[in-house]
């Protein structure tokens, strides 16, 4: 792994944000992200097939949208060549969620691994002064079990992993054919991983099986919220909002150094406690009901105890370590999400979307 580079300023000051090409930029981490960085005048192509992403996401922004299948990359190339050349690549496209991957394992593994090798071979179409940089989402589901905070240099899981880890399995695959490529790019700077923990908030699909959706929308029908098992895993949280800051810096940071890079916040809780804190924040009275994963997700489901990230490594780049409070990030959701859901009515498809 490249070591942490010396630039360490608390925040430090981003230059132009250039041009962008965001693929799965319609999806949840995408169009946060398309937004922030329209914001900051950058020019913006997205790639998606709009099999879960939404274009209306994108309404207002500016944005260019080209409606395409990322795993083709032919159909890449030609927007390569044709818009380019990019400065910036953000590569978000996948299919996630635990509902989603419980319902078809090999499905989701095939599509992760089919996106990352079509983009791979799309780039090499490029003179090699024209290849963006690469920062391609990762997860925090790549590591191992561990009670303590999870580093880079964490174990990972097995790139054979079936059922509840073929999404993991196919993640770390990505990784390693993307390090197998960064012949492509300048010495030390090749493609970033971005390990993802819990990125939520408002707008994010609760039907791909996502936990913090499906309590607001539960509470926002006063029905009760459904937490799975004895509600003692621990997840870290945080806010789309601040994580699409986050990313539009290291889009203009000077040393992003190549490999893995933990992405996350610092809103640890337990999935009883996420619970408890929706229900304290609802205007109605909701009952908490523990459940049995496996009647509502199946004999594949899985659970990890505790996830909780090291954010030393993105601490160091000072890019800006999301720092919003699961009561700050419940109430925004709360306020916002009933939104997203009256704009997706009649969406029932979980794919291409960011964990």
């Amino acid at each position: 792994m490249s070591a942490i580079p010396e630039h360490t300023d608390p925040l430090f000051e981003p230059s132009a944000a250039g041009r962008v090409l965001i693929t799965g930029g319609a999806g949840f981490v995408g169009s946060a992200l398309c937004a922030r960085m329209a914001s900051q005048g950058a020019e913006i192509h997205v790639l998606d097939d709009l099999s879960s992403g939404r274009a209306e996401r994108l309404e207002g922004l500016g944005v260019n949208l080209h409606s395409l299948d990322v795993s083709c990359e032919d159909a890449v190339a030609e927007v390569l060549l044709r818009e380019g050349p990019f400065d910036v690549m953000f590569h978000l496209a996948a299919r996630v969620g635990v509902r989603t991957v419980l319902a078809d394992p090999e499905g989701a593994r095939r599509v992760n691994e089919d996106v990352a090798t079509g983009l791979l071979k799309a780039l090499r179409v490029l003179p090699s002064a024209e290849r963006p940089r690469l920062f391609a989402a990762s997860s925090s589901e790549v590591y191992g079990d561990s009670s303590a905070a999870l580093e880079e240099c964490s174990p990972l899981r097995s790139v054979n992993g079936s059922g509840r880890w073929a999404y993991a399995a196919s993640k770390v695959r990505a990784e390693r054919a993307l390090d197998a490529a960064r012949e492509l790019w300048p010495r030390g700077a090749g493609p970033v991983h971005l390990r993802f923990f819990n990125v939520v908030g408002p707008g994010q699909d609760s039907a791909a099986g996502f936990v913090l959706p499906r309590f607001v929308e539960a509470a926002l029908k006063g029905a009760p919220l459904n937490v799975h098992g004895d509600g003692s895993a621990v997840r870290t949280f945080a806010h789309v909002d601040e994580v699409a800051k986050t990313l539009s810096l290291m889009a203009t940071h000077p040393a992003v150094p190549e490999g893995p890079i933990n992405v996350g916040g610092v809103a640890r809780a337990s999935v009883l406690e996420l619970a408890d804190t929706v229900s304290e924040i609802s205007p109605q009275t909701l009952r908490v009901n523990l459940v049995d994963p496996r009647d509502e997700l199946g004999e594949l489901f899985e659970e990890v105890s505790v996830r909780v990230p090291s954010l030393e490594r993105l601490a160091a780049l000072g890019c800006g370590v999301p720092t919003m409070g699961l009561r700050e990030i419940v109430a925004d959701t709360f306020a916002r999400h009933a939104g997203f859901m009256s704009s997706a009515v009649g969406r029932e498809s979980c794919e291409s979307r960011v964990s």
